[in-house]
């Protein structure tokens, strides 16, 4: 079974970098620019994960971004990762605190993603 993921980021070259990526590697995407698009996205996809944009977050509210998500994907929610530009210890705290479960910082490197997705598709 193919893994989906949800890719939602403003920065269009991130959003389409990312998701063109993950498509040559065989998976599943869906991509979204807004919270907004994103909570239709989960709803309709369905995804295994999603990558999000901290700068989605209303308000800069992470936990908003996590429920709002977890919401709309109803009994069976993602693994949520977290896409930050910042690697501060507390910027990783933060976003855990607030429900994601992984925190990876731009640019994220290959070799971590992959680990991390292939412990989805297991």
């Amino acid at each position: 079974m193919e893994t989906r993921i949800l890719i939602a980021d403003h920065d269009e070259k991130s959003l389409t970098g990312l998701g063109t990526l993950l498509a040559d590697l065989h998976y599943a995407t869906a991509l979204a620019k807004t919270l907004d698009d994103a909570a239709e996205a989960a709803a309709r996809f369905v995804p295994d994960v999603a990558i999000v944009a901290l700068s989605l977050a209303p308000d800069d509210e992470p936990a908003a971004l996590v429920q709002r998500l977890r919401e709309a994907c109803g009994a069976r929610p993602p693994l949520l990762i977290a896409l930050s530009g910042w690697g501060e210890s507390r910027h990783r705290d933060e976003a855990l605190a607030a429900g994601f479960d992984v925190h990876l910082v731009r640019p994220v490197g290959l070799d971590q993603l992959t680990f991390i997705l292939s412990m989805v598709s297991q």
